[in-house]
């Protein structure tokens, strides 16, 4: 009878090997992601300004702690990703959509 107890014992934490090994990946990727362009982050700009920052996407969560990490790292009160709409030169040259990271002052 004991065997038998131990023997599904073993089975439950077999069928949650796979489960904790994929929960494991994911938040491995999410950090690798999230710091990804943290390191590279302008740290000399102040609270209320926006820097542009390409891997900034305003629809992505991760992207977004990243970008109020950075700013809380810099002394403000967090900070979003955000869109940057920028307006041609008088040569014609340089309009478009960046995108960015606002620090909130």
């Amino acid at each position: 009878m004991a065997r038998s107890y131990r023997s599904a014992a073993c089975e439950t934490s077999k069928s949650l090997i796979p489960l904790l090994l994929i929960i494991l990946v994911v938040a491995a990727a999410s950090t690798v992601a999230r710091s990804a362009w943290v390191g590279d982050y302008a740290s000399n700009h102040g609270c209320g300004e926006t820097v542009a920052a390409e891997l900034c996407d305003p629809g992505e969560p991760a992207a977004n702690r990243a970008c109020s990490d950075a700013c809380h790292y810099n002394g403000c009160r967090g900070g979003r990703c955000v869109l940057l709409l920028y307006l041609g030169d008088s040569d014609g040259g340089g309009g478009g959509i960046r995108r960015g990271c606002h620090c909130r002052r």
